[in-house]
């Protein structure tokens, strides 16, 4: 579904990935993990078009990834980012229903926006309110369901248990596999590499803007000298 190969990307005159390459099948959970300053956040820009890499290409479904944000929206793929970068003095369902801006479909954005509204009933309560007089938790729910009122086939999730606590991440986490079961692919960067790996398929270990390991989330766990030097 997703290939990517061989990108790099910089800031200036700092490198922050070095020939990155990591495949995605359809109806999986694929988890990118690693220690901040790792490069997980800059491979998800790149893929989603917010920064451009320096070298190597990126396919969706087959055809080269578009070149700007909002055509990479259109192709499919959402992306919830790092920090939830909800519009604080809009409503929940304006946030909301700004995730749908693109889609022509009223009838099928109603039929979303109660499917959200059943993953995160909190946020259907709260409905009318801005989106700043929200829990960190619920902001992390409102920034998963505006990516997927844009009815992606592929949502990209940047460390969505930061911050929170444990019930909350417990529980986002299991939204993230309802959403998989319901044949959302999913791209999951965490620093939370345990419960990433526990919902996961497979997964990639990134350091220093490279993949220094990958394999099913089993072979991971397993692996005792990689736990200790890169995942904590």
């Amino acid at each position: 579904m997703l290939k990517v190969e061989n990108i790099s990307a910089a800031y200036g005159g700092i490198k922050a990935l070095n020939n990155v390459s990591i495949e995605i099948s359809r109806g999986r959970i694929v988890s990118v993990l690693g220690s901040n300053g790792a490069g997980k956040t800059t491979l998800l820009k790149c893929i989603c078009a917010a920064m451009k890499p320096t070298c190597g290409c990126i396919t969706f479904q087959g055809k080269p990834m578009p070149s700007k944000p909002h055509e990479v929206v259109k192709a499919g793929l959402s992306h919830a980012p790092e920090g939830r970068q909800i519009l604080a003095n809009l409503t929940v369902l304006e946030n909301l229903m700004a995730g749908a801006y693109l889609r022509k479909d009223s009838a099928g954005v109603k039929q979303d926006l109660e499917y959200v509204y059943t993953l995160f009933p909190r946020l259907k309560d709260r409905q009318k309110q801005f989106g700043g007089h929200l829990s960190g938790g619920e902001q992390q729910m409102l920034a998963i369901s505006r990516a997927l009122m844009a009815r992606p086939s592929l949502i990209m999730l940047d460390e969505p248990s930061l911050g929170l606590a444990p019930i909350i991440v417990t529980q986002i986490f299991d939204i993230i596999k309802e959403l998989r079961n319901n044949g959302t692919s999913i791209l999951l960067v965490e620093q939370n590499a345990f419960k990433a790996l526990s919902i996961s398929d497979s997964a990639y270990v990134m350091s220093v803007g490279s993949i220094v390991k990958q394999g099913s989330s089993e072979e991971l766990l397993a692996d005792k000298t990689l736990t200790q030097a890169y995942l904590g």
